[in-house]
């Protein structure tokens, strides 16, 4: 018999309240009355003890009770040794093993394979296993079924043969995932094999648990009651661990600088022991160029890396110092520098601040990752076919003969964009032609000061950047001219902003599978100050993306991420070849859309087998979080509802007597041998109010007291004298 909680024992003592009671009670002496008492020889009183126990089975009927309700309250149960050695014999078990790149660290993989090796012979013959790998995501190399179709002497040898092979690769760690499906492997198997119900549940976590996995699949997940975790974490003896990360270039469309070194952010682990290290290129002419760098553990910092003159396509920056070297390693693209192509359609004279062309001019200045050819053209000429076929964006402010708006018609047409910005109303007639329509009324507005923009659709993906409250602040932009345009006779036209009066002041017309975006005022001086605004060179700017010119894909990836092929490759290729940077190469067909076995960092090439073209190159680099590399708490397990096995590496003897008491619970609610004493404690009550009562009769009371004194009777009578 144990108790789950004796603390409650306490309560016999109050056993003691019915004995003092039963001590200290006075009883009422019944009185008597007499008419005298002179006849009645007087005799000294006897005295008796106060302290004499008066009814002992009524007390002990009491006491009885009260030690009752405290055993009751101590929930006592019946451990069965012998039940739990049963369970012991057969056992569920999912193995599972980290492979993600933080187990590249020096001396983890091997003691992690002895810590599989040491599980695999402790499993007996009743026993069913499944081994699993995890990184970013979850493989299964046994599994129950294939588990028990090997012979029983066996399966722990193939087991290990098959752990063997594995070997830390290079992703992310998602262990919440990798809980979850070894958690739902276990319910399966349970589900499928009826023999063997009651069998112990059970995942063998093997890892250096380190604070950079993944825990968001738990968090949504409930966790099967009887599945315990067993975590053996694998420590690692070097502490310091500095990463790598570069830092994305915010201002890509700014003015160019001469040096183009990327901006690398250092982070130091926060157990560390050095804080000095040294960053330089790998493949640099100048091998002894590096730069120092200081960073304080559980820290980071930004630095400016060193210029590398001779780098061409691509390059590797390592850092050195740290006791770590697996995540040490950046590769870095260069920044190409891209030339956009307008063709301007005007009068104007490029040095005329009061044209709309010098304006334009200083918009598309030379930037970081953009230069502008702009070739300005009357448009009463004939323009040249070269020009229309290589411009990214055509900007009209003037009237155009029919030639050209048929030209600039199929340029609208082969989906690109195409700019009208109405100086006059004059300009309608041409407007007419690009919109494909007879006749457009357009007059110039009547203004008295100046108009100003009072409502803009900011859902359009032209004006969806200023979408955000502190950039869409349209008021302070005033226009001293603009054209009233009908916009009723443009098919499909829709608006984009309107002036305080109503008047459209930008409005699109979707001319094939391009888009004529027309503004009814002009940014020139004379016009309106817009040319002055803010918001001038990103309005210029998103013109370009929008029309699909500005589409980038990025140059930089983690392992494990999904790269796009689409754009990269002329469309109607058939034949896409992908290689790798151990030199494997991939081939994908036209219908594959995204290249998916990012599985090495490095750099990465995309090519056309069929033509004769330049190859697009990516980096893939290690995930950030990976480098974080201090162990994980083990509280961060246990918060999100996951019982862990009590074992002397990860759980101390606070939670081993937590787990004890667990199963001690689980008996008690299983058998509720408290119900039992409160029946026995119900019937003591009957007996006592029943026996208090008897005891409490007269006739018992005069039987205890003794025979009750009498009355003497009348005195004789003398006889006279």
């Amino acid at each position: 018999m144990s108790l789950l909680y004796p603390l409650f024992l306490a309560g016999i003592a109050a056993a003691a309240a019915p004995i003092l009671l039963h001590m200290i009670r006075r009883h009422t002496r019944q009185r008597v009355t007499f008419s005298s008492l002179m006849f009645l020889r007087p005799t000294m009183p006897r005295f008796r003890s106060r302290s004499r126990l008066e009814h002992v089975l009524l007390l002990i009927v009491r006491c009885s009770v009260l030690c009752l309700l405290a055993f009751a309250f101590a929930r006592p149960f019946l451990a069965r040794p012998a039940a739990t050695g049963a369970a012991d014999s057969s056992k569920r078990i999912v193995l599972l093993i980290d492979t993600s790149a933080s187990m590249r660290r020096s001396g983890l993989w091997t003691r992690a394979l002895d810590e599989a090796q040491s599980v695999l012979k402790e499993t007996g013959p009743a026993d069913r296993v499944c081994v699993m790998s995890f990184d970013q995501g979850t493989r299964t190399l046994i599994g129950f079924d294939q588990w028990q179709t090997m012979a029983p002497a066996q399966r722990a040898a193939i087991a290990s043969q098959e752990i063997s092979k594995l070997s830390p690769g290079w992703s992310s760690t998602d262990l919440g995932h990798a809980l979850v499906t070894a958690a739902d492997a276990l319910e399966d198997d349970e589900a499928n094999d009826g023999a063997q119900s009651r069998a112990q549940c059970r995942i063998v976590l093997i890892g250096d648990l380190q604070q950079g996995s993944k825990l968001d699949a738990l968090l949504a997940y409930e966790w099967p009651q009887r599945t315990e975790l067993v975590v053996k974490a694998i420590p690692c003896r070097g502490v310091t661990n500095a990463s790598l990360q570069l830092l994305a270039n915010r201002d890509s469309l700014g003015p160019a600088r001469s040096d183009d070194s990327p901006d690398i952010r250092i982070t130091n682990s926060p157990d560390a022991t050095n804080d000095h290290f040294q960053l330089h290129w790998a493949d640099s002419a100048q091998p002894g160029a590096a730069v120092d760098v200081y960073v304080a553990a559980g820290h980071s910092t930004v630095v400016h890396a060193p210029a590398e003159p001779n780098q061409q396509t691509s390059a590797r920056l390592v850092l050195t110092g740290d006791d770590q070297d697996f995540d040490n390693t950046l590769y870095v693209m260069p920044q190409l520098r891209r030339q956009v192509n307008i063709l301007y359609l005007g009068r104007d004279d490029p040095n005329d601040t009061a044209g709309m062309l010098y304006y334009l001019r200083q918009a598309f200045g030379t930037g970081k990752a953009l230069t502008s050819r702009i070739v300005r053209h009357p448009g009463s000429e004939v323009l040249d076919a070269a020009d229309i076929v290589t411009a990214h964006l055509i900007v009209v402010t003037d009237n155009v003969n029919q030639q050209n708006i048929t030209a600039l018609r199929r340029y609208l047409e082969s989906g690109k964009p195409l700019l009208f910005a109405m100086r006059s109303a004059e300009a309608a007639d041409a407007l007419s032609g690009l919109a494909g329509v007879d006749t457009i009324d357009a007059q110039e507005a009547e203004v008295s000061r100046y108009a100003m923009l009072g409502r803009l659709e900011f859902d359009h993906p032209l004006l969806k950047p200023f979408s955000d409250p502190r950039f869409g602040d349209f008021t302070r932009i005033h226009f001293w001219k603009h054209r009233r345009v009908d916009t009723a006779s443009c098919p499909g036209a829709r608006v984009l902003a309107r002036f305080d009066n109503g008047d459209p002041a930008w409005f699109e017309v979707p001319v094939g599978r391009g888009t004529l975006l027309v503004w009814t005022s002009g940014w020139q001086p004379s016009d309106s100050d817009l040319a002055l605004s803010s918001k001038f060179v990103p309005l210029l700017y998103g013109t370009l993306e929008y029309g699909g010119t500005l589409t980038e894909h990025p140059s930089q990836y983690f392992v494990g991420d999904a790269v796009p092929i689409t754009g990269r490759i002329p469309a109607g290729t058939t034949d896409i070849q992908v290689r790798k940077p151990d030199g494997v190469t991939v081939r994908m067909d036209g219908n594959q859309q995204t290249f998916t076995q990012t599985d090495l960092p490095g750099i990465y090439s995309i090519s056309d087998s069929t033509r004769d073209t330049d190859p697009q190159f990516f980096a893939v680099n290690l995930p950030a979080a990976e480098s974080r590399t201090d162990p994980m708490p083990v509280e961060d397990l246990e918060k999100r509802d996951v019982p862990l096995t009590p074992t002397a590496a990860v759980v101390s003897e606070v939670a081993q007597r937590a787990a004890r008491h667990n199963s001690f619970t689980e008996m008690e609610s299983q058998q509720k041998l408290w119900r039992w004493v409160l029946v026995a404690t119900l019937i003591l009550l009957l007996i006592e109010t029943w026996l208090g009562g008897w005891l409490g009769t007269p006739q018992r009371e005069t039987e205890r007291l003794g025979t009750p004194l009498t009355r003497p009777g009348p005195a004789p009578e003398r006889e006279p004298i």
